[in-house]
């Protein structure tokens, strides 16, 4: 057995994690960014397919390869599911092969080659952003298109089946506690880090503007079920707040049905960075609402890093360590009840401070970088 070299390690991400503008990618991209910045050498391995390939990674990573994925439909047919197999590139595996570096597979979507005999003298870690055959069961239960609501739930039942994989793996890198305790009890092995998120930890005063902020990638079912919720069952026009809709991509039918809403909504599509944190700051409330208690969600953190007051249903926080943070409400009428309270509560400044503090306690991307570094040098 070869002694491996532990200054160095190979991530393999499901996607190019540049732009860093959806969550999956924010954890991967300042997870090399960190790790190399305590001196790791970091050996990026993407599968592109649209966002095509980024000088920009070099900036956080020595060695940048690509992969594409193999979107032939005959896939669906396997056993191993469709966000695997596509991934399933030789060039990946002989690359992988070219030194004896710990190797960290960013989601189950990367770990077609992690049981491959060749790598089984090497630390494999897998990231495991969520659950995602729990993940799967959700989209299904949303999706509106029968031929995608068919595609979730057959991938949910083939994940399901292929997580065991991870019997090959030393460590699963978890993102909340709840998942790791999920990992522990199926696989006996998880190690809560979090993600790695810079949370953009602006100056200047909260909470300064009179309105209540949903953001979010609007192109996601999600999200769009989440704003309609908002819309439809929790805004009282007369509650002394303006309603602002914000995110990336939203839909032209879903655009049109907005503007047709019987009282007035600011929508701000695609909005940059500068401007999407300066909204989540200046926000009186911060509205978030979700139906998927998977993973975790950087709009969330974003919003607790850097805005006011933060309303959130327990879905949103369940598992995360993060309850005690925000305002809770469940049901539609304690939404009404808390947002009429919230846009009349002076603003609490010292509150707020305290809450960044524990923030930057948890997700101290040094520190946590550091954590890693020291699992890959257990075996």
């Amino acid at each position: 057995m070869k002694s491996a070299d532990t200054s160095g390690i190979h991530i393999v991400s499901f996607d190019v994690p540049y732009p860093y503008n959806y969550g999956g990618v924010i954890d991967v991209y300042h997870r090399c960014k960190a790790l190399r910045e305590i001196g790791m050498r970091v050996i990026l391995h993407c599968y592109e397919y649209g966002r095509g390939e980024q000088d920009a990674l070099l900036e956080v990573a020595d060695e940048v390869f690509y992969y594409q994925r193999d979107t032939n439909p005959f896939l669906l047919l396997s056993a191993v599911p469709f966000i695997v197999r596509s991934r399933a590139d030789q060039a990946l595996l002989k690359n992988l092969k070219k030194d004896t570096f710990p190797i960290l597979f960013e989601g189950i979507h990367t770990c077609y080659f992690i049981s491959h005999k060749s790598l089984q003298n090497r630390w494999l870690g897998v990231r495991a952003h969520n659950v995602e055959h729990h993940y799967y069961e959700e989209l299904a239960k949303i999706e509106p298109k029968l031929k995608k609501r068919l595609f979730f739930r057959s991938e949910a039942i083939k994940l399901k089946q292929f997580e065991r994989i991870f019997s090959f793996a030393d460590e699963i890198l978890t993102v909340t506690p709840k998942d790791n305790a999920y990992f522990q009890e199926h696989y006996g092995k998880g190690v809560y880090v979090p993600v790695f998120n810079p949370l953009h930890w602006g100056a200047g005063e909260r909470g300064t503007k009179s309105y209540a902020l949903f953001h979010g990638n609007l192109s996601v079912m999600e999200n769009e079920n989440a704003v309609r919720y908002i819309i439809n069952d929790l805004w009282e026009s007369d509650n002394g707040l303006e309603l602002v809709i914000a995110g990336k991509d939203p839909s032209e039918s879903f655009t049109k049905w907005l503007a047709s809403r019987n009282f007035k909504i600011k929508v701000l599509p695609n909005p940059d960075n500068e401007a999407l944190n300066r909204l989540i700051r200046e926000a009186k409330i911060n509205l978030l609402p979700t139906f998927q208690n998977t993973g975790i969600k950087h709009k969330l953190l974003n919003a607790l890093a850097n805005g006011g007051y933060c309303l959130a249903n327990t879905t949103m926080v369940e598992g995360t360590g993060l309850e005690e943070l925000c305002q809770i409400a469940n049901t539609p009428s304690e939404w009404k009840e808390k947002i009429r309270e919230l846009a009349t509560r002076p603003n609490n400044p010292a509150a707020f401070e305290e809450r960044t503090n524990k923030l930057k306690a948890i997700f101290d991307l040094e520190l946590n970088a550091r954590l890693i570094r020291s699992l890959t040098e257990a075996k």
